[in-house]
């Protein structure tokens, strides 16, 4: 043998047999029995065999069946119970054909006549045995697997039923409250503006409460619904370069009416200098009402909130802020206030009860912009919620999203980087269209950069060997796309592997990738 040989396996073999001299020959020839090396550990009565058998460690039995306090099958019997996955050869001086064929159809892997065999065949009898066993537990654990396998898949089917009509059921009870909700909204609406006649100035203002209740309704089923999609990983992210004002302007006007309601100052300070965002506008927009709302329903008497925008002291990006006068937070339900179903147990927030899902909803949309959410808080001083969200930079955005992925998945995750194009040049008009298709097609782990007018960058938390599944489901969801398109189709989409790593110890190649100009790869066509 070779020193990079592993030397063979050394089997145990017990061997129960009260002949001194049989028991001698036996352990003898397994001994020098030739490539199989044989440890041999003999007892002479089936009561030691058993004490042996129970201790563990023994790959064989080689047995005799007459023996000082056991004879014939009750011998093999009780050695069988004992130790059923243990392979058993009987070497013995019983010649009874009847017997030796009662034992083969109990589970003995072979019957040997002491008189008829030589050590080499008893040998070769003991390895055969071994593997015939090893091959009959293997069948087993196949067909087991099998098993499990099936009911595993029968499982899956039923998980994916159940999963699809819990998913009906929220979609559609969404639905059957924003219809009543809307129309409420509408009809206080045009009380309130006089359509319908002249009304005072309390009854406007009753008006106004209902339009605000309803604007919490609608807010309350929006949380249901991203909740919904963020467990299942469908919810769509859209993010793209933003102005902080555009998305605090499309909010604000709710926000105003709503602190007019509860009699609150509400106070907004724009810092004119922030730079271009990368965002989803609607989910940034999202945590802003959440937190707002929050700070509405908890601040002081008299209220004042305060909304305010600076630039990010590190990192070239924004921090927005809410603040509120309210009675502040203690430090210990700081650390369990993000969580979903999470509401502290006082008399103000017990008044104001909902589900217990805005802020976690807001720390998850958060994070889905790759931003970072926190909170400052003493108690009797008052509460500021700040979130960030990164620059409209790519090196910085893929930095936080890499960030992202190793913090909250595997150690051993991966990237898969992907350029898109269009086969031809396009009018501005169909390439948005073809960027919101893009967008609306990825999943919230996914990120996609516009690079261009025509040029996307694609990164998806996957191995490379994801990419032919990719480029499929882009294909058949295009196909779609443009059949259902009432004007011009999509132009083609061209896409090439720019590379995949694992995200773990590879963060500055995977950068040093993204600044690089690619060359020479081979585009695959949707």
């Amino acid at each position: 043998m070779t020193a990079d040989q592993t030397p063979p396996k050394t089997y145990t073999v017990l061997l129960v047999e009260d002949n001194l001299t049989d028991a001698e020959l036996a352990a003898h020839g397994l001994r020098n029995a030739g490539e199989t090396p044989f440890h041999v550990e003999h007892v002479d009565q089936l009561e030691a065999a058993l004490a042996r058998l129970a201790r563990g460690g023994i790959d064989v039995a080689l047995i005799d069946l007459s023996l000082p306090d056991s004879w014939g099958i009750e011998t093999f019997q009780a050695i069988r119970a004992a130790a059923p996955t243990v392979p058993i050869v009987i070497l013995t001086g019983l010649d009874d054909e009847a017997i030796v064929l009662e034992m083969l159809h109990q589970g003995a892997q072979d019957y040997l006549l002491k008189h008829e065999v030589e050590p080499k065949l008893v040998a070769r009898s003991l390895r055969f045995a071994i593997e015939r066993q090893r091959t009959a537990e293997l069948e087993s654990c196949i067909e087991e697997l099998a098993e499990a396998q099936t009911l595993l898949k029968k499982k899956n089917r039923r998980l994916k039923k159940l999963y699809r009509t819990a998913q009906v059921f929220v979609d559609n009870v969404s639905h059957e409250f924003r219809t009543p909700l809307t129309v409420i909204k509408e009809y206080a609406s045009l009380v309130k503006d006089g359509v319908m006649g002249a009304v005072s100035d309390e009854q406007k203002q009753m008006l106004t409460v209902v339009e605000d209740r309803a604007d919490d309704m609608n807010t309350m089923v929006d949380d249901m619904l991203d909740v919904s999609a963020l467990r299942a990983g469908l919810l769509v992210v859209y993010r793209k370069n933003c102005q902080v004002a555009d998305i605090v302007n499309h909010v604000r006007p709710a926000l105003e009416r709503k602190a007019a309601v509860k009699g609150v100052q509400l106070e907004f300070q724009l810092d004119p200098l922030v730079p271009t965002v990368f965002c989803d506008p609607e989910k940034a927009g999202r945590v802003l009402i959440n937190l707002t709302t929050n700070a509405i329903k908890f601040c002081g008497q008299p209220g004042h909130v305060r909304f305010s925008c600076q630039p990010e002291l590190h990192g070239g990006g924004v921090r927005l802020s809410v603040s509120d006068n309210g009675n502040g937070i203690s430090p210990e339900n700081q650390f369990a206030i993000f969580r979903r179903f999470k509401q502290l147990n006082d008399s103000i927030r017990s008044s104001t009860k909902g589900f217990g899902l805005g802020l976690s909803i807001a720390k998850d949309l958060v994070e889905l912009n790759l931003g970072h959410i926190s909170l400052e808080s003493q108690v009797g001083r008052g509460s500021a919620f700040s979130f960030t969200l990164p620059p409209a930079d790519v090196a910085e955005v893929l930095r936080r999203y890499l960030a992202r992925i190793e913090r909250t998945r595997h150690e051993s995750s991966q990237i898969l980087m992907i350029q898109a194009d269009l086969d031809e040049k396009t009018s501005p008009v169909l390439a948005d269209a073809t960027d919101a298709f893009l967008s609306c097609l990825l999943r919230s782990a996914d990120v996609l950069f516009r690079i261009g007018p025509e040029r996307w960058l694609i990164v998806l938390p996957v191995p490379q060997s994801e990419f032919l599944a990719f480029r499929e489901r882009i294909r058949k969801s295009f196909q779609a796309e443009n059949r259902n398109r009432l004007g011009e189709r999509l132009p083609d989409i061209r896409l090439e592997i720019l590379g995949a790593w694992r995200v773990a110890g590879n963060r500055d190649e995977i950068l040093n990738r993204l600044a690089a100009t690619s060359q020479n790869r081979e585009a695959v066509y949707v």
